[in-house]
């Protein structure tokens, strides 16, 4: 009822079959404004020398996620979408590089609470959640999945907008260089029973990061505790060894937590 099995062969989005493609783990627009026509490479933290290797260009398929969207939800539902989360991109940028706060972008009028832009904003932040969540062939929470496509306004999503901690370290050692980066999917697991009420991560692009997470109901703990044992046991073993060995405070800094 509340939250749908992954499957491999539909959206994860709206359930839908047939002609599915991939969507940017970090938007094409994006990655041209920080790294204009320059060479790329990407890497991963924790991996010996970065397991760095070569991108060719915004649209390499080593930039999409592998779960797969439907052409429709990918379009026409999450345009709009996409293109306010430009326009607030650099919004932000241009706080961030005037030295004031970037989170003010909020205070612009085009994004008081509640309107188009302001939850368009969040359904783009929403779909991305649902992406690392089908990654990882997690049941998809239908709420979150109908707010990213336009289906209902109740917003499920928080988010905060910052400078990245992690690139600003960087800078001190290497100087000024053109980044970009997400969080992958960090899984809030409940203390006491080590089952997950929350879906966290993060994008950033150049030194500007954003935040963002979105909570489970009771309604969707109660389905994933009954309706999806299989992960609902992955994330009880893993929340019980990250409570044996807690993340250290340089990577919380580096997750936004």
């Amino acid at each position: 009822m509340f939250l749908r099995a992954y499957n491999p062969e539909t959206c994860f989005l709206c359930g839908a079959s047939g002609d599915l493609t991939g969507e940017h783990k970090i938007k094409a627009s994006a990655i041209r404004s920080e790294f204009g026509s320059e060479k790329m490479v990407i890497g991963r933290f924790g991996v010996p020398d970065g397991g760095f290797r070569s991108v060719q260009g915004p649209k390499s398929k080593n930039l999409h996620f592998d779960a797969k969207v439907c052409r429709t939800c990918n379009s026409e539902r999450t345009q709009a979408a996409d293109r306010e989360f430009d326009r607030f991109n650099r919004s932000a940028r241009l706080l961030l590089n005037s030295g004031q706060d970037p989170g003010g972008v909020f205070e612009e009028e085009r994004y008081c609470v509640g309107s188009p832009a302001y939850l368009n904003v969040f359904r783009y932040f929403a779909k991305l959640l649902c992406c690392h969540i089908a990654e990882l062939n997690g049941p998809m929470p239908l709420h979150m999945a109908r707010f990213a496509i336009g289906q209902v306004n109740q917003n499920c999503v928080w988010l905060t907008v910052d400078r990245d901690v992690t690139y600003a370290e960087a800078v001190q050692a290497m100087g000024e260089h053109q980044y970009a980066a997400h969080g992958g999917l960090v899984v809030y697991g409940d203390k006491h029973t080590g089952e997950a009420n929350a879906f966290h991560s993060t994008l950033t692009v150049g030194p500007l990061r954003y935040v963002f997470y979105s909570r489970l109901n009771w309604l969707e703990r109660l389905e994933l505790r009954w309706a999806h044992r299989e992960f609902r046991d992955r994330v009880r073993e893993l929340t019980g060894a990250a409570q044996m060995q807690p993340l250290t405070d340089a990577e919380k800094r580096r997750l936004g937590l």
